[in-house]
């Protein structure tokens, strides 16, 4: 008799997040779990208390894998623009690339607590600081309305209702950077690639 396949926590994770990834989270139970992963839903609740555990370690996967998208434009920034726009851009292509992700992480209620920051926050706010010489609280403020007009991006893109090259985007963001320093006051020091004016 051949011997049973080993059905681990990992391979349920995985088996779960393509569940998320594709269908989305109204599509996300046990059994979707079971015929994804290749097994029946016992396995699932041996190693999980319930389906909230499961749903919590799919949360880490899916900020774990927005942090790593926006963190690979970080590192392609040429210097051409801020690397604050990066963050902006980030958040876009994460919205208009992984629908049903971005719908978990931002959007939906269902899942363990949605967010209510930026993932990446604490960076995002170092860096409007080290790039214009704001202060941290200047910055967390301004930021907190850039907000608005990212999500209004990344909701046009989830919802596959923008074309926006990724020079566009951070065309679109400088302007808005700009009119909020017409608020906040203008930037205490020039950002690193050659300009205040620049987000």
């Amino acid at each position: 008799m051949p011997a049973a396949k080993k059905i681990t926590r990992e391979s349920i994770i995985n088996g779960a997040f393509d569940v998320l990834r594709e269908k989305g989270y109204s599509a996300l139970n046990a059994r979707s779990v079971a015929e994804k992963t290749g097994c029946s839903t016992q396995p699932i609740y041996n190693s999980f208390k319930n389906m909230d555990e499961l749903k919590e370690e799919l949360s880490r996967r899916a900020i774990c894998e927005h942090t790593e998208r926006v963190r690979e434009l970080l590192a392609r920034n040429d210097g051409t623009h801020s690397r604050y726009s990066d963050y902006g851009v980030g958040f876009v292509r994460f919205a208009e690339q992984e629908k049903q992700l971005f719908r978990w992480i931002y959007l939906e209620d269902g899942q363990t607590g949605k967010r209510r920051d930026d993932i990446l926050l604490p960076d995002i706010i170092r860096t409007i600081c080290e790039e214009y010489g704001y202060d941290a609280e200047t910055a967390s403020k301004l930021h907190r309305d850039m907000i608005f007009y990212s999500y209004g991006l990344a909701l046009l893109a989830n919802t596959d209702r923008l074309n926006m090259t990724d020079a566009e985007l951070v065309k679109a963001f400088r302007m808005e950077f700009t009119a909020l320093t017409h608020i906040y006051g203008t930037p205490p020091k020039k950002s690193v690639n050659g300009g205040s004016e620049r987000k």
